[in-house]
């Protein structure tokens, strides 16, 4: 492939990528509204009316952000991507041997049901922490 030709996709695939993702984020959302319409023959609106919500936000957020981008400087470079690569498996490791001392733990305290409460804790304090120290490894 010439060089040329090579550059020219590389900046078509920089602006559509995010349109991409958000057009198959709502394509979630409604696959996922259908899934319980005929599981339990109720139509999740509320579940609809969020994802055209956040597919509104987010496509005049990415709107707003290529209408101010100026130049050719990309927005990452290979240190930031090793940083974020590490942070994740960091984290991911930990969360994982956290739950497993934990389950440990429980086994030796006799406790042999958990209330699934306590593993949407988990699992959502997971997400909020990975996000939060993506957020702030993005600034550095």
């Amino acid at each position: 492939m010439i060089e040329k030709e090579r550059k020219r996709r590389e900046k078509i695939l920089a602006k559509w990528v995010p349109f991409y993702i958000i057009t198959c984020t709502f394509i979630g959302a409604v696959l996922g509204s259908l899934l319980i319409y005929f599981i339990q023959d109720e139509f999740p609106y509320e579940v609809l009316i969020a994802g055209v919500v956040v597919t509104i936000i987010l496509t005049l957020f990415e709107v707003i952000k290529h209408k101010r981008k100026r130049g050719d400087l990309p927005e990452y470079d290979e240190r930031l991507l090793r940083n974020v690569f590490r942070f994740f498996a960091y984290t991911s490791h930990i969360s994982l041997a956290v739950l497993f001392v934990s389950l440990g733990i429980f086994t030796l305290l006799g406790i042999e049901s958990i209330s699934i409460l306590y593993l949407w804790i988990g699992f959502f304090s997971y997400i909020w922490i990975v996000g939060i120290g993506t957020i702030i490894i993005k600034r550095r």
